[in-house]
């Protein structure tokens, strides 16, 4: 009998164990004040109703193609992965474009700025690394130009001077706030933490490229930085013990709500999940308590590596959040309650319904039906790292999750697709940049060549706006550079790892499409750079 009771002591002091070191289960959020705000109605936009015919498809449809002239564009050295994004750093009124470049090995890189009506080339900062964040701004000095933040690999991340690309500071590996620092990625300022009048810098640190597929991986940590020195303020290893290659996003569901931090873990071989935090707790350096709003799936070692986006998809007031997951979801998240709106696999709508389909992209935010509920597209590429061989494109109905559109490719795509009326017909337009290489037919080797095509969602047809030698890794961006009422373009591309020349390109291209008072989703991160859709109501 007594070996029977310690047994069962032991159990049960096992499962205590097991419990106290679990990560916060998915969906527990009983300390989270959520306003009183009735649930709508369903269906949302009833069939006759105001909401449900706000972007119906003009009566005389726009059969035109799209023209697109080419600007200008500029080469130089290093391979870029950076997607660009835009800042007025001449003062003229005209935006400018800003972008990391690099070489992983042996280790280069820079971040560049360029005159956004010339192309030439404002100012570059060179880097021990490849820089393949992207750009954010604010100002970190006392002139009247926005400066730049931005990362890279092996703990590179560089604060410059918006005027001139001189150095601000860099990022002291050397620190005692932990002893190894790994990739930085593209993060968000946040109001001033150390008192010194100057925003800081909310960023994730984690991945090692150096190790192999499968093999063991430390954790990665939420960091803040002094957006003045570029000192450590608070960091925070992940809830999981996970490593981390997500961009972190700022997500306050309602006014009346907390601010919150949605971060994710694990990676291409290491299950994770998606996270929300808050500010204070990353600045106490302590996020256990993080709850997981997306778990991984059981006995499936893949993480979530590309931010979600933030968009109301249930017109309740609260935004909800909308994530690929590196295992080939896509998940619409209620803001009320993290409860699952809707979910599609989609391993299950690609051709030959593939073992694996992977997400490195975050999903898009526009409107591509008749009412005013956002829908959603996204890229999954078919393979299982680091083989792919081709890709597929899911566009959404944002309310219901009914799946509009697909189209498989043998392209192979990572960038983020792209919302925007390009036409005037009420309706947002897709980008897609199909853009990192092709199979050959006999599927024994890869052409380099990227693609731009427009998908119609009022006429549910495609044409193609360019194509081109050489891959796009970057996501392009849409945008009216010169503030005349005219949308450009502004796209990457660059040699591939095979190539014996390392060189990037930025083209800017020259649309027919007038600017439109709402632009849905125009760059990597959204319009604004920081994962949030803004509705046009």
């Amino acid at each position: 009998m007594a070996s029977k009771y310690t047994g069962i002591a032991l159990l049960i002091s096992m499962l205590i164990i097991l419990t106290i070191l679990a990560p916060a289960s998915e969906h527990e959020a009983t300390s989270r004040h959520v306003p009183d705000i009735p649930l709508p109605s369903d269906p949302l936009c009833p069939p006759g109703s105001d909401c449900a015919e706000v972007h119906t498809c003009t009566s005389d449809p726009f059969t035109s193609p799209l023209e697109a002239e080419t600007s200008w564009e500029n080469s130089g050295p290093n391979r870029m992965m950076s997607s660009p994004h835009t800042a007025d750093l001449t003062g003229d009124g005209i935006l400018d474009i800003i972008v990391g470049t690099g070489v992983e090995q042996p280790p280069e890189g820079s971040i560049i700025a360029l005159d956004g009506s010339t192309g030439e080339l404002l100012w570059e900062r060179n880097a021990s690394q490849e820089m393949f964040a992207s750009a954010q701004f604010a100002h970190l000095n006392d002139d009247t130009i926005l400066d730049v933040i931005l990362g890279g690999r092996q703990h590179e991340l560089l604060a410059v001077s918006g005027v001139d690309g001189s150095l601000i500071w860099q990022f002291d590996a050397l620190n005692d706030a932990r002893e190894n620092w790994y990739q930085f990625y593209t993060g968000q300022f946040i109001e001033d933490q150390d008192g010194d009048g100057y925003e800081d810098w909310l960023t994730s640190n984690g991945g090692d490229p150096t190790a192999a597929p499968g093999a063991p991986r430390d954790n990665g940590y939420l960091t803040i930085i002094s957006g003045a020195t570029g000192e450590v303020i608070a960091v925070a290893d992940t809830p999981d013990n996970r490593e981390t290659y997500m961009s972190p996003l700022l997500y306050q569901p309602h006014p009346e709500m907390e601010l919150e931090v949605i971060f994710g873990t694990g990676g291409e071989t290491w299950d994770g999940g998606l996270w929300t935090t808050s500010i204070s707790s990353i600045m106490s350096g302590d996020i256990s308590n993080a709850i997981r709003i997306v778990s991984p799936v059981p006995g499936v070692s893949k993480g979530i590596m590309a931010p979600p986006s933030i968009a109301d998809l249930n017109l309740d007031g609260i935004s909800d959040i909308v994530a690929g997951t590196f295992d080939g979801r896509l998940i619409a998240i209620d803001g009320r309650n993290y409860s699952t709106l809707w979910s599609l696999d989609a391993k299950e709508y690609a051709a030959g319904q593939p073992t694996d389909a992977e997400s490195w992209a975050s999903p898009s935010i526009g409107y591509f039906t008749d009412d005013a509920i956002p829908d959603v597209v996204a890229h999954f590429v078919i393979g299982k790292f680091p083989e792919y061989h081709s890709s597929i494109t899911l566009l959404v109905d944002g309310e219901s999750g009914e799946l509009l559109f697909s189209e498989d490719t043998h392209h192979t795509s990572f960038t983020t697709p792209l919302a925007a009326d390009l036409n005037g017909d009420g309706r947002d337009e897709v980008v897609m940049i199909r853009g990192a290489g092709a199979l050959f037919s006999d599927n024994e080797g890869y052409i380099f060549y990227n693609q731009a095509t427009i998908l119609d969602t009022c006429q549910m047809s495609q044409y193609e706006l360019y194509n081109r030698s050489g891959m796009s890794i970057g996501t392009p961006m849409i945008v009216d550079l010169d503030q005349n009422g005219y949308l450009e373009m502004i796209t990457t591309t660059t040699t591939g790892y095979s190539s014996d020349v390392d060189q990037w390109t930025l083209t800017r291209i020259n649309l027919n499409a007038t600017t439109p008072d709402h632009l849905s989703w125009g760059a990597y991160l959204g319009t604004n750079f920081d994962g949030v859709f803004e509705s046009d109501s």
